[in-house]
């Protein structure tokens, strides 16, 4: 099922949905997206991606359903506050934003990581946002130069990843382990 979505709607109207409702809810430029439930695939990706990030660092990884509030001026006819549920995230140095967001592509999610949620980290200052594809066992990295991302590279098993939030490079087969 594609997460069904409704436009132009402000914070206040997510707030409302939010308290009306069981369903998990993002708001991106607008839109108020009802989100689909994971399958065990994606749910093992977040897990092992999680769990990578967390042996690998002193930073703190945050799994969804957590809600991250962003600001981004993007569009001035629609308001600037957006919340979303990143897959993973990566919190550093004390900071309010995490440093880097991981989103693993489902079929219901994949348009929406790859276009208006690419947009948004990027105008939110996100300094590296990876979209992890666990059909092929890919993931492609963005990294945030001079206020525009830019891709860094599609990194596959057996290669080493840089993720430069946490100055070290990751086995990209560490995401993928045990994932059929």
């Amino acid at each position: 099922m594609e997460a069904q979505k409704l436009e132009h709607y402000s914070y206040r109207d997510y707030k409302e949905i939010e308290k009306n409702t069981k369903e998990r809810v993002e708001l991106i430029f607008g839109r108020i997206y009802m989100m689909a439930g994971a399958s065990a695939k994606h749910q093992d990706v977040v897990l092992n991606i999680a769990i990578t990030l967390r042996s690998e660092s002193k930073c703190k990884p945050r799994v969804a359903p957590y809600d991250l509030k962003l600001v981004c001026n993007f569009d001035p006819n629609i308001e600037p506050i957006n919340i979303v549920q990143p897959d993973v995230m990566l919190f550093c140095d004390e900071n309010e934003l995490p440093c880097a967001i991981f989103e693993v592509l489902s079929p219901s999610t994949a348009s929406k990581d790859k276009t208006d949620k690419l947009a948004l980290y990027e105008c939110a200052g996100i300094k590296e946002y990876f979209i992890v594809e666990p059909e092929y066992k890919i993931v492609e990295r963005f990294v945030l130069e001079d206020k525009k991302y830019r891709f860094s590279g599609n990194f596959t098993q057996n290669m080493k990843m840089p993720i430069d939030c946490i100055g070290k490079e990751v086995e990209v087969n560490a995401f993928f382990e045990g994932v059929e």
